[in-house]
């Protein structure tokens, strides 16, 4: 038995009722004490003994963790770190202040925390039982998306590996997580990108970073913040050279003359490539209205040209990783979701079958 470590035991009482004790050890003492007026239903028979088991076990367990925290204190000094009633939402932000620098990773954090505060503001690290995860998995699908959900859940559940790798509590088990919910991707066919490309927009620089980001991959952030700086010429290459405002990787990525060519005409080095390009709802709705115009149905996104030039990638038959790197994923999986729509892909590995005579 762990000397720091307080289990809670059960023993069966009269009438149908299970008592709870604490069962630990001190400087190799073993000791046993009674939760007076702990008592549960052997076999709880209707919604009222339920709810009543589940919140003297909650209670339960909280003197357990009280208990484990005085005997640290008192008697093992040297693990004084141990800090169990410290508030959740307190080490929540300490976590996000040190993500100073990964803009999009600090957001998601932040956006978890509002939801924390909505729902226990008050929760200590000790406090972060199987049932409290369970009501916080509740109120995220009651208040967020599916995958809004998952990404904040997956936060908290990092959080607590946190404070257990910190000492601040011991290890706390973890219930199921909240699954992902794949979403559709759109993505252009060449020939859609090519009926773009003929179709007049009301904002020509907007239309010339869409394609842009068609030709290579780029996030409409990295994009906006591209300056000519950035570009250079090796042996008739055209390179980028940025570092993504995601996910903080270091890009050299080499783009065809088609990208050249709809890049602004005033190479400064002081100056953006796409000067003044704004990503506003009135954008977005000169993009709906263009692609509309083009005779395109799908619903599309300035993000859409992403998913496009991965797909473009894999179907022209560059592997995956290389794929994945010029996306610039941090995870190859986030490039493999693209593989299944690779049409040309499948016909090309269907004719690469041989023939047979029957």
């Amino acid at each position: 038995m762990s000397k720091e470590k307080v289990h809670l035991r059960e023993k069966v009482l009269a009438k149908g009722m299970i008592g709870l004790y604490l069962d630990y050890s001190v400087q190799g003492k073993r000791k046993q004490e009674t939760l007076k007026g702990i008592k549960l239903f052997a076999k709880p028979k209707n919604k009222k003994e339920r709810d009543y088991n589940k919140e003297i076990s909650n209670k339960a367990r909280e003197i357990r963790n009280k208990r484990e925290h005085e005997i640290i204190a008192n008697y093992y000094p040297e693990n004084a770190i141990y800090n169990p009633e410290k508030s959740f939402v307190e080490f929540c932000e300490e976590i996000a202040e040190n993500k100073n620098g990964q803009t999009s990773t600090q957001s998601v954090w932040i956006s978890m925390i509002y939801q924390l505060r909505r729902f226990d503001c008050n929760a200590r690290l000790m406090d972060l039982n199987e049932d409290w995860q369970e009501s916080w998995k509740n109120h995220l699908l009651k208040s967020v998306k599916q995958n809004s959900a998952h990404t904040y859940n997956n936060k908290v559940r990092t959080a607590i590996k946190e404070a257990v790798e910190k000492k601040y509590i011991h290890s706390q088990k973890l219930v199921k997580g909240i699954p992902y919910e794949e979403v559709e991707r759109q993505y252009l066919t060449n020939d859609e990108i090519q009926a773009l490309y003929k179709t007049e927009c009301t904002d020509d620089q907007f239309k010339r970073a869409f394609l842009f980001s068609c030709y290579t991959g780029m996030r409409f952030s990295d994009i906006k913040r591209l300056c000519w700086s950035n570009v250079s010429t090796d042996n008739g290459t055209t390179y980028l050279s940025f570092k993504q405002k995601k996910t903080r990787l270091v890009e050299n990525l080499p783009i065809r003359k088609e990208a050249v060519d709809l890049m602004d005409n005033f190479p400064n080095d002081s100056e953006r490539v796409f000067k003044g390009l704004k990503y506003s709802a009135e954008n977005n709705h000169k993009l709906e209205v263009w692609v509309l115009k083009a005779g395109i149905k799908k619903k599309i996104t300035f993000h859409c040209a992403r998913h496009t030039n991965a797909v473009m990638l894999l179907n022209c038959g560059t592997d995956v990783n290389t794929v994945s790197k010029m996306l610039g994923h941090r995870d190859i999986k986030s490039t493999m979701v693209y593989l299944k729509f690779t049409d040309e892909l499948k016909h090309k590995a269907m004719n690469a079958l041989p023939s047979f005579n029957f």
